[in-house]
């Protein structure tokens, strides 16, 4: 069975019997049912139109759902991505500073070493220099004594001899 408009039923003709239903109540009957027809058929095709503008929202949403998704996987993605250079760069920059810390706490142990190196070197050559001060003390020492015993001996021989004039018959001469 076809659609039936609302032109169909007020267009539609009955044949006439003997004792059949009184045309003017039934042709009432059927306008009023061919105007409901018209406002259904009306209000059909606006929900049809409005059906299809929701299917056409509904797929609109369904693809920013869609992309939503796929943003949230790759911010996900990324985020996971960045966390975990973020780690690694953490774990990078952490054995890097061991390592300077190594190296730094290497290079105070050899500057310490040295420090001792040099301060018994120092130690040594002050013994030495002392040792050399005290054989010069002895030294000098030992001068002085030996110019005080020599003074000593100056003192008790006389330094310059006199001359004694020359008798020669009997008169001095002179020089």
């Amino acid at each position: 069975m076809s659609e039936l408009a609302p032109m169909d039923i007020l267009g539609k003709r009955f044949g006439k019997e003997f004792r059949g239903y009184a045309p003017m109540e039934v042709h009432e009957y059927l306008t009023e049912v061919a105007t409901t027809i018209e406002g259904l058929v009306r209000e059909r095709g606006e929900l049809r139109q409005h059906v299809h503008h929701l299917d056409q929202e509904l797929g609109a949403f369904r693809e920013r759902e869609t992309a939503l998704k796929e943003a949230l996987v790759a911010a996900q993605r990324s985020a996971e991505t960045t966390l975990e250079v973020a780690r690694n760069e953490a774990q990078r920059i952490v054995d890097e500073g061991h390592g300077l810390a190594e190296r730094l706490v290497e290079e105070a142990n050899g500057r310490a070493q040295n420090i001792e190196r040099l301060i018994t070197d120092l130690r040594t050559r002050r013994r030495e220099v002392r040792a050399e001060l005290n054989r010069l003390v002895e030294l000098l020492q030992g001068l002085v004594h030996d110019d005080q015993a020599r003074e000593r001996e100056e003192r008790s021989t006389p330094q310059l001899a006199l001359l004694k004039p020359q008798v020669q018959n009997g008169t001095e001469s002179k020089g």
